[in-house]
């Protein structure tokens, strides 16, 4: 439908699992992507296998380096001469219950997932404002709505996400910059089924990921992907500051 027609995106942890998502769908609506990962080689091939789709190109970096978040930023207003769309969804998860939680995983999460959208946005803004407008969508998580056991640092971090999404909001719409989060249930990407190769038990542990959310399924990376476009998209003109929930039912309990 070329909802995002002559737009350029970028897109954060765009080498697996939602960001890949979010990227195809975006090329298929007619935008022009830059996708970013610190896996080299999975960026490399995830260019190559997505460039039938439309024009995309990949640039390697940390999100919590500010120099490389800087470099993301450049890459895309230097390849398509404008930055319409940033997606923050590079991200980390963290199972680990505070008793064996240390400081330098607590760190690499908080680093990752709250300090990564920071120094994305930081850069990204002056490119907006000089443009005259932009849009921003962060990824935060069922979790940044409800807890669960045994992951302080994740909900923590998603947590910050949440009010971080607001308070740039308020802040950045004067200058026609939308802002808003789109909140992921569970959803079957590389780093979940990372989960269930890493558990003690993976049968089980595959079990309880499939009965997580009432509806008893993991999302398609694609299922979120389209509230992405959404968010991302003039179909949202209203947003400003939301958090789109897409969640299978596990918040509503």
């Amino acid at each position: 439908m070329d909802r995002l027609a002559g737009r350029s995106a970028l897109v954060t942890g765009g080498a697996s699992g939602i960001g890949r998502a979010i990227a195809e769908v975006f090329l298929e609506e007619g935008a022009r992507v830059v996708i970013s990962d610190v896996n080299e080689s999975l960026l490399a091939s995830t260019v190559a296998e997505l460039a039938e789709k439309g024009e995309i190109r990949g640039v390697a970096g940390d999100v919590r380096s500010m120099s490389d978040a800087s470099s993301m930023v450049d890459a895309t207003v230097d390849a398509y001469g404008a930055l319409d769309i940033l997606v923050c969804n590079a991200g980390i998860t963290s199972v680990m219950p505070i008793e064996q939680l240390g400081e330098e995983e607590w760190d690499k999460v908080m680093g990752t997932n709250v300090k990564g959208m920071f120094t994305l946005v930081k850069h990204a803004v002056p490119q907006m404002r000089k443009q005259g407008r932009g849009n921003i969508v962060t990824l935060g998580s069922e979790m940044g709505v409800v807890a669960v056991p045994e992951s302080p640092a994740y909900n923590a971090s998603k947590g910050a996400v949440m009010m971080f999404t607001k308070s740039i909001a308020l802040d950045l719409i004067r200058y026609n910059i939308r802002v808003n989060a789109l909140c992921p249930g569970i959803t079957a990407t590389p780093l979940l089924q990372a989960e269930v190769d890493n558990s003690i038990d993976p049968a089980k542990t595959a079990a309880e990921q499939a009965t997580w959310a009432p509806i008893l399924r993991t999302a398609d990376p694609r299922e979120i992907a389209m509230g992405a476009l959404f968010l991302a998209s003039d179909e949202s003109s209203f947003a400003v500051g939301s958090n789109l929930i897409l969640d299978g039912g596990f918040t509503a309990q």
